[in-house]
This record gives structure tokens, C-alpha cells and sequence, in this order.
């Protein structure tokens, strides 16, 4: 079997997940006017662009970045209320990897596309070596397509990795001895690696230019180079003929070498990635702020024209009658003495009509009934209140109402909590599994 080709059809079919990754990302980083639309011209632009060109200035009002912190936020209170692990290997791990703040950031990225993705293997730190635990980006990571919420139909998963040639020789090539004029494994890695530079080089026009998706194959950093981590559930038979089934690991170059392979050296005998998809109804990933997009986009919608209705009406506008000036002053100077605290314009007396301002707060008033539609549909939706957010109370919301407020927020996020924790639990199983 062609496990490199398999691995890049893998991370291939993923295709539309991480263009809808990269479009919430957007969304929850205030990049919210990217989407494509289609000017009567039959032109494709961004929605940001359309605004522009009809002379608009697009205004993003971003409730998806506090939605997501608040989150995170009364996550890390309920860490502060764990209680420490009893296990000292399982203890160590969480310090020398800083788990809690790992975590976060894997909680952040669990609600903007729905995943999380944890590697888990042995390391080397500043002080010695011991269980390492890094957060995979999704966009570096394939796995087979599975149905099971555990996992458990998973028979092919790897990532890509981007390292520096000298680390490549010191993981793959390390104790490894030759003599002057013999074949050696890191010269070996050293001409692989020469020929997919000059394949990199060749394609590099294309790699990191605006509209262009991670490559597969090759790096935007000229200083990296690419390895592919692939690990397959094989079954084999023993010396005696017996099944034999086991996970297998190989490394391969962005051109299909191998590098190296191994069986799983884990004490689990599988591979080493802990991970979370939600909530897989048949295969499908939906993300906690997928939800919540149209409704951000809306508002988007609604506040940029009520900019544009407020921009084109008028304000304090001098309604000024040509018959009203006396001899000797013309409209100019009526104005100055107009904007002049105190000022006194002195007008003829027999003037049909006398001076007089103008002010106009434009047609709004539908507009900003459907905006506060807009915002409780974004909260009720979210699931996530005010009270949650930490945002101040009106004076008739009695203390007990407020704390309700908060409790059912948290009853509404348990199924989002129970489903990442379930994920560390996961894998706590990995770090106390993997070499002990």
C-alpha cells in the first residue's frame, strides 16, 4: 500500500473543512466582510468590497470574540476548583507542559472549528527529557473519515510537521555512525532533502501568496523542511502465521521517501494523538460559534446602514432664505456668526421666511428594532446571557434572577464542557499509557 499517497488524499478530502475552519476563524478574529458575493455586474467580491463600491464603509461590531472568552473564562474558573492529579507521572506532565494554559488555547480553537487535537510523545525539555504534549493545528493534521464519537473506527491518522534540517538528522539519523566514503542515514536525509528543495523551489511562486491554501508537500519557510507523520492500523501475521494486528508509524519527505518506520513504541500500542470532533452526527463536524455566524453577519449588515443613514442625513444644516440677508453680508459670513457662541446675524426684517437649522436623525427607527431583534437572537442562540459575560445588571434584575441568569448559561455550555473534558480524560489515558 501507498501510504504517502494515501496520506495526501487524506488531508486533500478535508479541503471544505478547512476552508469552514478558516472562515470562522475570520469571524471570531473580527475578519467578518470576507465572504463572497456577486455584484449585478456578475463580478465575485468580498461582501467588504460590494460596501466599498457602493461608497459605504463596512463596520463590524464583533460579538463572537467576548462570546468565545467568556467561554474559555469560566472554563479556567472551573479549573481553579480541580483538584490536583494524585497520579506523580500524570502531575509532572501537566507542569512541564503547562497543561492548564495548553488547554485553553485547545478549548479556543475547540469552539471556533469544533475540534481538538493533542499530541502526545516523548520529549526533550530544558532540564531533561520526559512526556511531551503539543496542540496539533487542524490544518497540519488528516485522519480516515469516522463515525464514533471515542474514536474508535480511527485506522489512519497522521500530521505534517515543518523542522529544520539539522533537528530531521538528530530525530532520524541520531547514534547513527558512518566512515568516510560510506553510505550513512544522514547523508541519506541529506540528499532527499537537497532534491525537495529544488521541487519547493521550483513551486514557490505559489506558495504563500494571498489566496493560496497550506501545501501538502512543501513549506513557505525556506529554513524548514517538511515531514510527513503517518500512522496506519496494519494487520500482519506473526512468524507463526497468526494475525497480528498493530499500529504502525512511518516518516516520510515531501517527495515519498521514507524516512522511518517503527511499530507503536507506546505502551498503549496505538498512536499518540488525543482528539475531539462535535459533535460527529454522521461524520459531520459543527463548530460552537457556527451557530451564531449568520446572526454576527446580520448585525454587520444593520450597523453599517444605519452609518450610511445617519452619514446622509442632516445635521444642524442652515436653512437660509436669500432675502433674509441684510446689504453687505453674504451666506458665508451668516455662517461663521451662525457656528459663533453668541453670535448675532442681523436679518431683514422683511424677509419671507427667517433663518432656521435643520436637524434629521434619518429613517432608522425599523432598522434599529430589527438590530435588537438581531442581538437577543444572538445571545438566546449562543446560549451564553449578559450575566455570564460579566456585564453589568439594570437596576431591576434582583441578585437571585442574576445567578439564575448564570446558572442556566452554564447548564447550556455542560454539553460543551463535558465533551472537551471528556477529550482530556482522553488524553490523561495517553500520558499515563505512553512510557512509563
Amino acid at each position: 500500500m501507498n501510504y504517502f499517497k494515501l496520506a495526501a488524499d487524506t488531508w486533500a478530502n478535508a479541503a471544505t473543512f478547512r476552508a469552514t475552519r478558516k472562515r470562522l476563524k475570520d469571524y471570531a478574529y473580527s475578519r467578518q466582510w470576507e465572504d463572497l458575493t456577486t455584484t449585478p455586474e456578475g463580478k465575485i467580491i468580498t461582501e467588504g468590497g460590494l460596501v466599498r463600491k457602493d461608497g459605504r464603509l463596512p463596520q463590524t461590531n464583533n460579538l463572537i470574540r467576548p462570546l468565545i472568552k467568556s467561554v474559555v473564562g469560566r472554563f479556567r474558573y472551573n479549573l481553579t476548583r480541580e483538584e490536583l492529579a494524585t497520579d506523580d507521572f500524570l502531575r509532572e506532565a501537566y507542569e512541564a507542559n503547562q497543561l492548564d494554559e495548553l488547554d485553553s488555547r485547545a478549548l479556543e480553537e475547540f469552539l471556533i472549528s469544533g475540534c481538538v487535537i493533542q499530541r502526545v510523545g516523548w520529549e526533550a525539555f530544558t532540564d531533561g527529557e520526559g512526556i511531551g504534549v503539543d496542540n496539533v493545528n487542524p490544518n497540519r493534521f488528516f485522519v480516515n473519515r469516522f463515525f464514533d464519537s471515542r474514536g474508535k473506527d480511527i485506522r489512519f491518522i497522521g500530521m505534517i510537521h515543518d523542522m529544520p534540517i539539522d533537528r530531521i538528522k538528530l530525530c532520524f539519523a541520531a547514534g547513527d555512525s558512518c566512515k568516510s566514503g560510506d553510505s550513512c542515514k544522514s547523508k541519506e536525509i541529506e540528499e532527499v532533502y537537497s532534491k525537495c528543495d529544488d521541487m519547493r523551489h521550483a513551486s514557490i511562486s505559489t506558495i504563500g501568496k494571498p489566496g493560496f491554501e497550506e501545501s501538502f508537500f512543501y513549506c513557505a519557510d525556506e529554513f524548514m523542511c517538511r515531514v510527513i507523520e503517518v500512522w496506519s492500523y496494519d494487520f500482519d501475521t506473526d512468524s507463526e502465521g497468526h494475525p497480528d494486528p498493530h499500529w504502525h508509524c512511518r516518516f516520510f519527505a515531501p517527495d515519498g521517501t521514507l524516512i522511518a518506520d517503527t511499530r507503536s513504541p507506546f505502551l498503549h500500542g496505538s498512536h499518540p494523538f488525543a482528539l475531539k470532533f462535535y459533535p460527529l452526527t454522521d461524520g459531520e463536524v459543527h463548530s460552537f460559534i457556527e451557530d451564531v455566524v449568520d446572526q454576527q453577519r446580520h448585525i454587520n449588515q444593520l450597523i453599517t446602514t444605519i452609518d450610511a443613514i445617519l452619514a446622509n442625513s442632516a445635521k444642524g444644516v442652515l436653512l437660509l432664505p436669500s432675502d433674509a440677508l441684510v446689504d453687505g453680508m453674504n451666506a458665508e459670513a451668516a455662517a461663521r456668526l451662525w457656528n459663533h457662541p453668541g453670535g448675532v446675524i442681523p436679518v431683514n426684517p422683511r424677509a419671507s421666511k427667517f433663518p432656521q437649522e435643520v436637524h434629521s436623525n434619518g429613517s432608522c427607527e425599523g432598522v434599529y428594532n430589527l438590530l435588537d431583534i438581531e442581538m437577543r437572537m444572538f445571545q438566546q442562540i449562543s446560549g451564553v446571557s449578559t450575566a455570564m459575560q460579566g456585564m453589568t445588571p439594570d437596576s431591576k434584575t434582583s441578585a437571585s434572577l442574576y445567578e439564575i441568569q448564570i446558572y442556566h448559561s452554564a447548564i447550556s455550555l455542560l454539553d460543551i464542557f463535558e465533551t472537551f473534558n471528556s477529550f482530556r480524560s482522553l488524553r490523561d489515558g495517553l500520558i499515563l499509557r505512553s512510557l512509563r
